[in-house]
């Protein structure tokens, strides 16, 4: 299981920071547990006493009384070696952060993206997820990212690519829902799974990016285009809104 540490004296940026982590976690299937520090004092107290854990922290650097910065040369005073990303509104301190060997600096509002970006350079999860189809008497492995959808007719489930390849399965479209088990590919017919970061519209149906045409079933439509209004805002409604800032 990964331990993230936040210590930031703001309730309201440790939970878009945790909400952001969690979703990040769950897309790459990998437990996670975070803990929380409103000041650096306890969060120092803590690693006096050898109660800190975690591959990675993640602290503002404003905070009251003991700031972030001053937390973590107390931390690297006590031995301390966990990796540290300053969050922090200004730059001011981008230069400091180097004494205390900081793996990272974030300027609020950071975006969704750097801050996923950064995971994986710190956490090393940046492999790309796969998923085994038997293709004939042979396997593929396609890259989950390259998949655009994946319909099913009759006896036969074909995953349609990026690049505009096919690969065809008698494998069914259930099965194959399940091995892949990543949130943003969503059921929307009972003989289409969709990859919604395709999508690049959705009317009564969904419009992929290449023009095509991915039919939503008509019962259960509202919950299926709330679902993607959902992933859509989740993951890039943050950056639009810091572009109109």
């Amino acid at each position: 299981m990964r331990k993230i540490v936040i210590c930031d004296d703001m309730e309201l940026e440790r939970l878009l920071l945790k909400d952001i982590l969690i979703q990040y976690f769950e897309e790459i299937q990998e437990e996670v547990s975070i803990i929380e520090y409103s000041s650096g004092e306890v969060l120092v107290a803590d690693a006096e006493e050898g109660y800190l854990e975690g591959e990675l922290l993640f602290l503002d650097i404003y905070m009251d009384q003991l700031n972030g910065m001053e937390t973590a040369r107390k931390l690297r005073a006590l031995q301390c070696r966990i990796p540290i990303v300053f969050l922090t509104a200004s730059p001011d301190y981008a230069v400091e952060s180097y004494e205390v060997q900081a793996a990272g600096y974030l300027l609020k509002h950071y975006s969704e993206e750097k801050l996923k970006a950064l995971l994986n350079r710190i956490l090393k999860t940046d492999m790309k997820r796969r998923v085994a189809i038997k293709n004939k008497r042979q396997y593929r492995y396609p890259y989950t990212d390259d998949i655009m959808y994946i319909d099913s007719d009759r006896h036969t489930v074909t995953l349609h690519m990026e690049d505009g390849s096919q690969i065809t399965t008698q494998d069914k479209l259930s099965e194959i829902e399940k091995r892949i088990g990543e949130k943003r590919f969503v059921r929307c017919h009972q003989s289409y799974l969709v990859n919604m970061d395709y999508i690049k519209d959705a009317k009564d149906d969904f419009e992929l990016r290449d023009g095509t045409i991915v039919p939503v079933r008509v019962r259960g439509r509202k919950e299926i285009l709330d679902q993607y209004y959902e992933y859509f805002v989740s993951h890039f409604g943050e950056k639009k809104d810091q572009e109109n800032r």
